[in-house]
């Protein structure tokens, strides 16, 4: 091979793997570009932040019923994007189980996402969207949807630090004042559930952020448990909460102090 194809195959070579050195899977953000790896800005105020990283884990009976869930006790401000991750282990093979659930007085799907083991169904702000997205029972995940909820409606999951798919709501802000759940789809504010959607698994170190949290921060999270971004917004502690019916903390594991 001449010098000058060599170099023209390794010109090649080299674009065709950009990325491939990035310890986490990045792919579709030349179509993204508002998704870009960027520094931890853009944080809003809101009450006190922490700085700790909590362990919170709850079990979700592998049972059909209208009775098993948490609801948030903290007080959801307006949100014009954020970033909420979680590790989730499903027990069942239910199409429709409700992970979190978020309404508000414009909306009972302001923004909500159910997981089972086929698909994941998202809402915001009233629309529907669906992915095929198969999950293997009684495995865990650590899982993330980071949304822009003013500026394009996008919102992207990640699947244990990786990219996935990227769905595309309404947009317009995610109204705050409203009531959250977790383990059951509010059919309308605050209530009216039903018991196929009702979630059967494991969640542990549910969070949220009133940002976008960077491809590094996600990517670190599902590699380290007592890593956690800064400046969350609230999380699932057993002070936040309300625990609804069977379900029961798990006991979790003790990190070092920062």
């Amino acid at each position: 091979m001449s010098k000058t194809a060599y170099e023209a195959l390794s010109v090649l070579l080299l674009l065709s793997c950009l990325g491939c050195s990035s310890p986490y899977k990045i792919f579709g953000l030349r179509n993204y570009p508002e998704f870009e790896d960027r520094p931890t800005l853009n944080v809003t105020s809101y009450g006190a932040k922490h700085e700790a990283c909590p362990q919170t884990s709850y079990n979700f009976p592998n049972v059909q019923q209208t009775t098993n869930y948490l609801r948030l006790q903290t007080p959801v401000p307006d949100l014009d994007e954020f970033t909420l991750c979680a590790w989730y282990t499903p027990f069942s093979t239910s199409y429709y189980d409700s992970w979190f659930s978020y309404a508000n007085h414009d909306s009972n799907a302001a923004f909500s996402i159910n997981m089972a083991s086929t698909r994941v169904i998202l809402y915001m702000n009233g629309k529907s969207m669906s992915e095929d997205m198969p999950f293997s029972i009684n495995r865990e995940y650590h899982i993330c949807f980071a949304t822009f909820a003013t500026s394009t409606a996008n919102s992207y999951m990640f699947i244990n630090g990786q990219l996935g798919d990227v769905y595309h709501g309404n947009k317009g802000l995610i109204k705050g004042g409203g009531v959250l759940i977790m383990g059951m789809y509010q059919r309308s504010y605050g209530g009216n559930f039903h018991v196929n959607h009702s979630a059967q698994g494991k969640m542990s170190n549910f969070m949220v952020w009133d940002r976008v949290l960077t491809f590094d921060e996600i990517g670190r999270m599902s590699k380290n448990r007592c890593f956690c971004p800064p400046k969350y917004l609230f999380t699932a502690e057993n002070k936040n909460i309300d625990m609804f019916g069977a379900v029961s903390a798990l006991p979790t594991q003790t990190c070092p102090p920062k």
